[in-house]
């Protein structure tokens, strides 16, 4: 079996590729570089860059421009050797050239080509093929005209691309929306595109659901600029307070006494009805308190600083007149005034004995609490079987609160050295305490000493 070569390994087809490549080197050499050229390069004088006005004096010498397919740099580097203002601007973001190329790298050509012949525009430009977006504002909304007609960029820029002349949104809108603009421009002012990107990341169809604050209740039928006054930046949108204060303090009818946290009472839905947790506060409601209306301790609308002592409500309910304090907790409970009760013995005087069983207004005549004296005597009057003979008030040096019966002789005998040894009463008054009965234990007259 014979193998076949492949067609351009023939001895014919090398000879002719020989060939080509030896008209193509002399026709190199007699016509420089216009077998590759892509035709006749711009002749408009303009500035001198190194000595040449134009690309046309460039003559053949493409390698000023178009360098070789093993060279480092691109030909966008080369367009830079001679146009170094250019390559001043890339360094600038805010340039027009630092900003088409700080997103959206292009090559010089794709704006200004040229061998189109000496005298065509070397500026080329159009809707489709200019990076709008890399100028901070993008064409995606203004794609078409209100007629249906693509847009130039003539129609913004007018002779000059590298200005703008931001009455021009105002003109062309004003022809579109003559109503909606007059209130927009007094809303908002004239400067468009303060807020405007041609994205419409602000605009009639922005969705505050996917913001912070979602728009509930009346929220929902507020136009933007009740709560966005004043708003004349995109920024202005975003920095706006989401408190209640920011909008409503104009409409407290607390005064800020009640603090700025309106959602604290309110809803979106309305103003009314309003709720409060007040088991929130110090101050929890409970009893007769959950039951009472805002307006029953909290006067004219007056919420904060309200004092939460029992006396600043019912005083008028005090029934002792302030003798008692001012602290009703100690004997009654939010539930009722009655039952009522008091721990004596959280007091300077206990409750022992048959002080226990006494009723509050037998030592507390009329009412009379604060200040109630705690000696005996106050109580307990001296009887007239003592006849003045026990000096001083103090019954309890003799009784007991068990009962007067138990009573104990303590007092000092009237002759130095002679103690009673804690004998009751009855030990010497057996008949009854009028009469001194002191032979039963003393051999002689009364007070003569000597014992048995």
């Amino acid at each position: 079996m014979i193998s076949k070569r492949p067609g351009c390994l023939l001895p014919s087809a090398i000879l002719a590729g020989l060939l080509t490549i030896l008209l193509i080197l002399v026709f190199r050499l007699f016509n420089g570089n216009s077998l590759f050229s892509g035709g006749i390069l711009n002749a408009r004088a303009g500035a001198s860059l190194d000595g040449v006005h134009s690309h046309a004096e460039l003559g053949n010498d493409c390698a000023k421009c178009h360098p070789a397919p093993w060279d480092a740099d691109t030909q966008a580097e080369r367009c830079m050797h001679c146009h170094t203002d250019i390559a001043m601007q890339l360094k600038k973001p805010t340039s027009i050239h630092g900003a088409m190329f700080k997103n959206d790298p292009q090559t010089c050509r794709a704006c200004h080509p040229d061998h189109r012949g000496n005298s065509a525009s070397l500026t080329v430009m159009a809707t489709g093929n200019f990076p709008h977006d890399s100028t901070g504002y993008s064409l995606n909304s203004h794609k078409l005209s209100k007629d249906g007609i693509a847009f130039t960029c003539q129609d913004c820029h007018a002779q000059d691309i590298s200005k703008f002349d931001r009455a021009v949104c105002v003109t062309c809108h004003q022809q579109i929306e003559s109503s909606f603009m007059t209130k927009h421009i007094q809303a908002y002012g004239a400067d468009c595109r303060g807020c405007h990107d041609g994205i419409e990341t602000i605009s009639k169809k922005f969705d505050h659901s996917q913001v912070v604050f979602k728009l509930a209740g009346k929220h929902q039928t507020l136009t933007c600029e009740k709560c966005h006054l004043n708003a004349k930046k995109a920024n202005d949108f975003k920095t706006l307070s989401t408190d209640c204060a920011g909008c409503h303090l104009k409409d407290d009818a607390h005064k800020g006494s009640f603090g700025k946290d309106c959602g604290a009472c309110h809803q979106p839905a309305g103003w009314k009805p309003s709720t409060f947790n007040h088991s929130l506060l110090k101050f929890k409601l409970e009893g007769k308190h959950a039951q009472l209306k805002c307006t029953d301790c909290h006067i004219n609308n007056v919420f904060k600083g309200t004092s939460s002592t029992c006396f600043a409500c019912h005083q008028k309910d005090d029934h002792h007149n302030g003798k008692f304090g001012q602290d009703c907790s100690v004997c009654h409970s939010p539930q009722a005034w009655q039952p009522a009760t008091f721990d004596h013995n959280t007091s300077t005087f206990k409750l022992t004995g048959g002080h226990a069983n006494v009723a509050c207004e037998k030592c507390h005549a009329n009412n009379v609490f604060k200040g109630t004296s705690s000696e005996c005597s106050s109580c307990h009057a001296n009887p007239d079987f003592h006849s003045g003979l026990f000096k001083g008030t103090a019954c309890s040096n003799c009784h007991n609160t068990t009962a007067w019966s138990q009573a104990k002789f303590n007092l000092p005998h009237p002759e130095p050295g002679i103690d009673h040894g804690g004998a009751s009463c009855r030990d010497c008054h057996t008949v009854n305490l009028m009469t001194a009965t002191c032979t039963k234990c003393h051999n002689g007259t009364p007070g003569g000493g000597g014992s048995n």
